[in-house]
């Protein structure tokens, strides 16, 4: 046979073999991923949270076939921002706050999902975890994972009647506040909690979705009772260490502290998560108490910026209490598990010890929940916060009244700017 038949035979069986693979791909589970469309989504899980996620994802295209371009990224909202300045942005993004998600539906960014969302499906979640822009407005975005703030880690050979003496030392916590661009926000948390803690739920509130001044006299003392924690050396450690890394040094023979003031979500990068536990923060956090229920927690909400049949149909499926239990399933342990606000999905899934079991547990308390305060806020006042919180801690021996005037100046700028808006309520 001669060169050039015995190549034209090769191509005619390699067509071959093509067209049976693509029939038999086309009769399996798998087919169709792309006759269906596809959907675009953009949210911040990177590393195993992003392959937890992704494998999600696939789930959902294998099923649909629909395929989904997902991009995770840590830098999510410069990236969300220039894409909707562009008039490109995502079908889906997930937000990790609600004032963002505010800011986006009061630009009319967003479509709202209650005609996407079945009503049964929506009321498996509490006000909380579905923002409004007014308490009778239409819900913007769902929180497809929830995590718990106000709680304290330390290491499980610690005594528990230990840490109250522990607290006490300013010496004791691993602190960070380091975050690239976002550098700050743990310290916001800490005021956020002591705020919560020290006045209760209503001056929370009332603070968080604008109502309070900053320059008030409670909100003044969680500033103070923050600041009279840490000495000098402390202080400076703080704004030179990574948030991920500040809690790492829990563990080991001789730690150098004893304890973090962090939400849930860092137990999964911790070496060992099993090693770690957490007591609630009331009566460790300073001049606050121990019979508090009040418990501060975020979450991340997916929203639809592009009305399309494939958006909706993935919107659906990933506020479901299947595909919340299939991405617990899909987490590796030694990451970080999500949680979810979902009351269908089965406290046992959302977590592999009995530490997650309390805090899963504590996620559906919607009585003593309030939404992360500087999360809730316009974009311009959270960033403020956060550059606050920072220059406080580099001289905590001056008083923060000056930082408080600055920020008060700027809630007032905010009050009636419609892009930049206020939620209604933060509390459940």
């Amino acid at each position: 046979m001669s060169a050039g038949k015995r190549s034209g035979h090769a191509t005619a069986t390699v067509l071959g073999l093509w067209m049976v693979l693509l029939c038999v791909v086309g009769a399996g589970d798998t087919s169709g991923w792309q006759s269906r469309g596809s959907v675009s989504v953009l949210a911040s899980w990177t590393g195993d949270e992003g392959e937890a996620f992704r494998g999600l994802l696939d789930t959902f295209t294998r099923r649909t076939g629909i395929h989904v371009d997902y991009q995770g990224t840590t830098a999510l909202r410069e990236v969300l921002s220039s894409e909707v300045a562009s008039g490109t942005p995502p079908d889906i993004a997930v937000l990790p706050s609600s004032g963002e998600l505010a800011a986006y539906a009061a630009q009319r960014q967003l479509t709202p999902l209650d005609g996407v969302i079945p009503s049964r499906e929506r009321t498996a979640y509490g006000k909380l975890w579905k923002p409004r822009l007014s308490a009778k407005g239409p819900v913007y975005g769902i929180a497809v994972k929830a995590d718990l703030k106000s709680i304290v880690w330390y290491d499980r050979d610690r005594r528990p009647d230990a840490l109250s003496a522990l607290a006490a030392d300013g010496r004791q916590w691993c602190v960070g506040m380091g975050d690239d661009a976002a550098s700050g926000w743990p310290g916001t948390d800490w005021i956020e909690d002591l705020l919560l803690q020290q006045q209760g739920r209503s001056v929370y509130q009332d603070w968080a979705t604008g109502g309070l001044p900053w320059t008030d006299p409670r909100v003044a003392r969680a500033w103070r009772s923050w600041g009279s924690l840490f000495g000098k050396e402390t202080a400076r450690t703080a704004l030179i260490t990574d948030f991920r890394k500040a809690g790492t040094k829990l563990f080991g023979t001789d730690p150098p502290c004893a304890l973090e003031h962090q939400g849930s979500f860092i137990r999964g990068g911790y070496p060992d998560p099993t090693e770690a536990v957490f007591a609630f923060s009331p009566g460790l956090l300073p001049d606050t108490d121990r019979r508090s229920t009040a418990r501060e927690v975020s979450g991340d909400f997916a929203a639809m910026f592009r009305d399309t049949p494939q958006a909706q149909e993935l919107m659906r499926y990933l506020i479901s209490a299947d595909a919340q239990r299939a991405w617990g399933e899909k987490t590796a342990r030694n990451s970080t598990h999500p949680f979810f606000a979902n009351r269908d999905v089965q406290l046992d899934t959302q977590g592999y010890d009995a530490v997650g079991l309390n805090i899963a547990k504590t996620l559906r308390d919607p009585a003593s929940l309030c939404l992360d305060a500087s999360d809730a806020m316009p974009t311009r006042m959270r960033v403020a916060f956060q550059r606050a919180a920072l220059a406080y801690l580099s001289d905590t021996s001056k008083p923060p009244d000056g930082l408080l005037r600055s920020l008060e100046r700027i809630r007032r700028s905010l009050r009636d700017t419609r892009d930049q808006p206020w939620l209604s309520t933060v509390c459940g």
